[in-house]
C-alpha cells in the first residue's frame, strides 16, 4: 500500500519523520482534527490530501512508509497514524493543493 505526508519541507529518502511533539509542537488541534494527537506522525492513502497539508505548512509531499502500524486516523477517511514515518520519495516541493476535494474527507456536520 502507497501512503503519503504532507509536511516540513526539504526531506529526502531515507529521513525519518518524526512526531511533532519531538520539535516542541504540542499544540495544533483543529475542528477538522478533535483527535489530534502530537505524539503521532499522519500520513494518507490519498496524495491530494498529503498536498493540502504540504501546502498549509510551505512544506513538501512525500511518499513514505509507517515505522511500526499504521493505525486508522478516526477524524479522516483514508489517513493513519503511525509512531514515525520513513521518506521512500520526494514528490513535489511546495505544491499546489486541491481544495475542492477537502469536503469530500470532512463530511459536513462533523460526524464521521
Amino acid at each position: 500500500m502507497t501512503y503519503f505526508h504532507g509536511g516540513a519541507p526539504g526531506l529526502n529518502a531515507g529521513d525519518l519523520i518524526r512526531p511533532a511533539v519531538s520539535l516542541g509542537i504540542t499544540k495544533v488541534r483543529t475542528p477538522n482534527q478533535p483527535r489530534y494527537t502530537p505524539r503521532r506522525v499522519y500520513i494518507t492513502r490519498l496524495r491530494w490530501y498529503a498536498e493540502l497539508f504540504a501546502n498549509g505548512s510551505r512544506g513538501d509531499v512525500y511518499e513514505v512508509r509507517p515505522v511500526g502500524r499504521a493505525l486508522p486516523d478516526l477524524d479522516a477517511r483514508g489517513s493513519f497514524t503511525c509512531s514515525c514515518a520513513e521518506v521512500v520519495a520526494v514528490l513535489a516541493r511546495h505544491p499546489v493543493p486541491m481544495p475542492q476535494k477537502a469536503a469530500a474527507l470532512f463530511p459536513m456536520g462533523g460526524s464521521r
